[in-house]
């Protein structure tokens, strides 16, 4: 899928960047990589089929060379919460390995926003949370929307699928969320625009959820992870059958009007 593509040549662009600069001033260690992270990856089976699709939530201690998290994830279509941990090394030119309990090793490059991460048949990306806590009222405004992914047997559609819209969050007077806004999908070769409603919750621990219902279609339900402060969200459908992720990034431009 193209945006399959661009990300992975975003995340290849951002890390020959790491690496040289990391080349150039060696200057990362453990607290490069320190305090809490949303990530955002997916994996593919060996014919390049996507597979999984998560978002985690992950704290790194740089003084114990430890992470701990939260991930939520659509393994072939059956969507599970579970914890993580493991350790971590960073190096001084910015690349580094993470261990899970129990899992294999991961290859990691620092970035100036977070860091990227390479898995066997498994990439991803992570932005710092910056905000040690947030609300419905810290993340209104209008942001950009994009999902990909496809849609399983059993699912309202089967195919691969992509979804692009703008959504204005905002907070009713009894200080709930409300999602409004347009979204274009591409399902299975077929393309089409409705508006959409919907509503979300964030937490103080800036993990939150969100529901979509555009128009004469079925809900969607997304777990979101907030980052950058409330500029972004990361997020994964969690509606059985689907391999479904994205983000959600403020529209500052928009945010005057």
């Amino acid at each position: 899928m193209i945006s399959k593509t661009f990300r992975i040549a975003r995340m290849i662009v951002l890390a020959s960047l790491a690496l040289s600069s990391a080349a150039w001033a060696a200057t990362c260690s453990n607290a490069s990589l320190s305090g809490t992270y949303g990530f955002l990856h997916d994996g593919t089976d060996s014919n390049g089929t996507p597979l999984t699709a998560a978002v985690s939530q992950v704290t790194f201690d740089a003084t114990k060379g430890t992470f701990a998290g939260e991930t939520t994830a659509s393994h072939d279509g059956v969507i599970v919460t579970d914890s993580l941990t493991g350790t971590y090394a960073i190096a001084s030119n910015c690349t580094g390995t993470g261990i899970p309990a129990g899992g294999s090793p991961f290859s990691i490059v620092v970035t100036s926003t977070g860091f990227l991460a390479l898995h066997l048949f498994s990439e991803g990306f992570a932005v710092k949370q910056g905000s040690p806590t947030c609300t419905n009222a810290a993340v209104e405004g209008s942001f950009g929307f994009q999902a990909t992914g496809v849609f399983l047997p059993g699912a309202p559609a089967t195919g691969a699928v992509a979804f692009i819209g703008e959504l204005k969050l905002t907070v009713n007077p009894s200080g709930e969320g409300v999602i409004s806004g347009r979204l274009s999908a591409s399902e299975g070769g077929a393309f089409a625009g409705e508006p959409v409603t919907g509503s979300y919750t964030v937490d103080r621990d800036c993990r939150g959820r969100a529901t979509i219902m555009p128009k004469g279609r079925s809900e969607m339900h997304f777990r979101l992870v907030v980052v950058d402060g409330g500029h972004e969200m990361l997020a994964v459908e969690t509606d059985a059958n689907t391999v479904v992720s994205g983000s959600l990034e403020k529209n500052d431009l928009l945010q005057s009007f």
